[in-house]
């Protein structure tokens, strides 16, 4: 698609369409994708309805993320868990939940009027994260409530806590209930073997999740708001997903976001290997720091109650004698290093395969003078 737009903006054909800007320059940085930015013209595919450059990008979607069926979500993950939730869940049903759900599933709930049964995770102390959700926590809802229409979990969390999502869809499969999974967090997962067998950070679709939310933009090199839905099954019909998708999907998508996403597949096809090799190193040697007062958290919570995995590329930073929000002021305005976002007593950093190693190097002096400076 990338291919094709860059083509399209080279050549002789005159945009009497939308957008307004008409792909002229506007003196500015956006300029390169504003030669990239068109609607739905000839050749160029309808994201609704698609048949060419978009049904091959979303085949080739689904291939590399391990699903039957791939759908483009450019409104974020969350027109995606919005899709999927009324797609299987029709207005004034029952739906299963975890408790430690996105807003948007809470935006589902209230626009369809469901009743819901909520899944409490446990909490994992001293850390103060969720844990994951277990098989037997799932039955047993579905055994109290019959008239559930669905199940709702969210892996990884976060934090980056994994649940065992293939146990799970076995139980779920068992009473002919579909399993739908918000993996925001986790749009590398599958995609490097050291983390899915080390850590257990393995694809919620390869796991058998019937409806799988992603985010591209959170852990890949996408845009912001471009995000996947990945489907399989005979649970889930596809009619009715497509339905509610054409709803809370915008008539106007971004081919700038689209071609983002063409081109962050090509880089995980070409490159990804490479760079998720190097994003193991860089993490492998700050979990090996030897700091006295600063610890990084979270490998070592698998087989903790219902962790089953851990996305390691989360770092969750605690301090002795520090709370979240004082390790995020440092590292920002004493290091310039950026926090995700800091809560009670830890700080949450997000690495991806396009980290490099300044900012890795970075990263370890500032954990070091901090651990110095108590």
């Amino acid at each position: 698609m990338y291919n094709e737009l860059k083509e399209l903006s080279e050549s002789d054909y005159y945009p009497f369409h939308m957008p307004g800007h008409k792909r002229q320059p506007l003196g500015c940085d956006l300029d390169g994708a504003i030669g990239l930015d068109i609607t739905e013209i000839d050749n160029f595919d309808n994201m609704h309805h698609p048949e060419g450059i978009i049904a091959e990008l979303e085949k080739k979607m689904a291939k590399i993320f391990h699903s039957e069926k791939a759908y483009i979500l450019v409104n974020g993950s969350s027109c995606g868990i919005l899709t999927a939730i009324s797609a299987v869940v029709k207005k004034g049903d029952q739906i299963i939940m975890a408790r430690n759900a996105h807003k948007s599933a809470y935006n589902a709930v209230f626009l369809n009027e469901l009743e819901v049964a909520y899944l409490y995770p446990d909490q994992l102390e001293p850390y103060g994260i969720n844990s994951g959700i277990s098989p037997s926590e799932v039955e047993k809802a579905i055994i109290e409530n019959r008239k559930a229409k669905a199940v709702f979990i969210t892996s990884p969390t976060y934090e980056g806590v994994v649940s065992d999502v293939r146990a799970i869809a076995k139980v779920c499969h068992k009473y002919d209930i579909p399993l739908i999974v918000d993996s925001a967090h986790g749009a590398h997962f599958g995609l490097y073997d050291n983390f899915s067998e080390k850590y257990h950070a393995k694809s919620a679709a390869a796991e058998g999740a019937d409806i799988v939310i992603a985010s591209l933009h959170k852990t890949l090199p996408s845009f912001t708001q471009t995000a996947m839905a990945l489907l399989q099954g005979k649970l889930v019909d596809k009619f009715w997903f497509e339905t509610y998708y054409s709803i809370y999907q915008t008539s106007s998508p971004s081919y700038v976001f689209m071609a983002g996403i063409d081109r962050c597949l090509e880089i995980i096809e070409k490159e990804g290997q490479k760079r998720f090799e190097s994003l193991e190193r860089f993490l492998e040697e700050i979990r090996d720091c030897k700091f006295k007062n600063v610890r990084i958290f979270g490998t070592e919570l698998i087989g903790k109650g219902a962790v089953y995995g851990y996305d390691p590329t989360k770092l969750c930073i605690a301090c002795e004698g520090r709370t979240g929000k004082q390790i995020y002021d440092i590292l920002r305005m004493r290091h310039h290093l950026q926090p995700e976002m800091a809560a009670g007593n830890y700080c949450l950093l997000m690495t991806t395969l396009m980290d490099t190693e300044e900012g890795f190097r970075r990263l370890k002096k500032a954990l070091e003078d901090m651990d110095e400076d108590l």
